[in-house]
């Protein structure tokens, strides 16, 4: 009986559940495994609702010859990065700064809490 018992183990948390340094880094992780789901799920509803806005204006400028989602514009052709550290450089509420290590200091992102999740909110061109 206790070998059934500790052959069990708690199920993986959701991604973005941890906190805002770990939304980062696991969005880093799904970019280099190439899981776009998982990295869809981890961008904001902004984020995503700017990237289908952006694949229907390239569909409709290439007559329907574009990425069929903005999920597809992401990361059809997404390189896989390397594995990103992350840590808080401000939080206040349900948002919070983040700056990953890299070359040239890394760069900061913006990072909302929503339904209960850590979500990288991305500026993206209009």
């Amino acid at each position: 009986m206790l070998a059934i018992l500790c052959a069990c183990s708690a199920p993986a948390p959701l991604p973005g559940s941890a906190g805002p340094a770990e939304a980062v880094q696991d969005l880093a992780a799904a970019l280099q495994k190439g899981d776009a789901n998982t990295a869809w799920i981890l961008l904001s509803t902004r984020t995503q609702q700017a990237a289908d806005a952006a694949a229907a204006r390239t569909r409709s400028f290439a007559g329907d010859a574009g990425p069929e989602s903005g999920r597809a514009m992401l990361f059809a052709s997404a390189i896989p990065g390397r594995a990103a550290e992350a840590h808080v450089v401000s939080e206040s509420g349900d948002s919070a700064e983040v700056r990953t290590a890299g070359d040239g200091g890394g760069r900061v992102f913006r990072v909302v809490r929503e339904a209960g999740r850590w979500r990288v909110d991305l500026d993206l061109p209009r």
